[in-house]
């Protein structure tokens, strides 16, 4: 777990500014749902794990909630911090490791975030010991499809763009792992994502060599491939898993 730590706050250390102003994390079908979902609760102490640039921070502020945002990186903290007028309090953390004392909160959110955890099991545990009873667990990541071959090229081809990539999950493995940590899994929706290659790799300070490499991954992609994630000149397209689950 240190080391997959340590390949994060390499990372996001470096560019955690240019996920402030990430227009694809600033919007999309995925930031739609998590707001109306964030709003749809009653207002309360809602913690967001893995803020990153902090779209999902505001959200929640946005929603009326006092909200808790963590992250395992310090600068990715203060960045985020920086980009937020709302009221919030913020924390360094890692997600298998809260910050937070036991049924303390009665929303815990992360998105677009746990691809990169050393232990997303662990993590969801976590989410389940500071949940309040008949808390809300908002979930939005980067899914994969059952094929194996499909989830393995993405996840190396996200790996070769950022380090700190550990893997994606597909959504029945969500539902399993979450119902496992005792939560009643409420909703789980599916909104395609379209990438644009160029501003994808600088965001991640993914340049030279290794940009190229990344590049001639998606022009030498097999058909299937191209297919699953409508690879063409230009952009990719992802899915992201959008789950809800009650801590009954």
């Amino acid at each position: 777990m240190n080391d997959a730590h340590d390949r994060n706050r390499a990372q996001y250390g470096a560019v955690a500014a240019n996920y402030t102003t990430s227009a694809s994390h600033a919007g999309g079908d995925d930031l739609a749902w998590f707001s109306a979902r964030a709003a749809s609760l009653a207002p309360g102490v809602a913690l967001d794990v893995a803020c990153g640039g902090g779209f999902s921070t505001r959200a929640l502020a946005a929603a009326g909630h006092r909200v808790v945002a963590t992250d395992l990186t310090y600068e990715s903290v203060v960045a985020a911090r920086g980009a937020t007028e709302a009221p919030v309090m913020w924390a360094q953390g890692a997600a298998e490791r809260l910050p937070v004392a036991t049924a303390s909160v009665g929303i815990a959110a992360c998105r677009i975030a746990p691809h990169h955890f050393a232990d997303i099991a662990a993590f969801v545990d976590e989410v389940a010991r500071v949940l309040a009873p008949g808390g809300t667990f908002l979930l939005v990541d980067t899914t994969v499809p059952l094929d194996e071959d499909l989830a393995r090229w993405l996840d190396d081809v996200e790996r070769r763009r950022d380090p700190s990539h550990e893997r994606s999950w597909p959504p029945s493995r969500w539902r399993a792992v979450v119902s496992g940590a005792g939560l009643r899994v409420e909703e789980t929706q599916l909104f395609r994502k379209r990438h644009e290659i160029e501003p994808w790799l600088a965001r991640a300070g993914c340049t030279g060599e290794r940009a190229d490499e990344v590049r001639g991954l998606f022009a030498s992609a097999p058909p299937a491939v191209k297919e699953a994630y409508l690879v063409d000149d230009v952009s990719y397209t992802d899915t992201k898993v959008c789950l809800r689950a009650t801590k009954t």
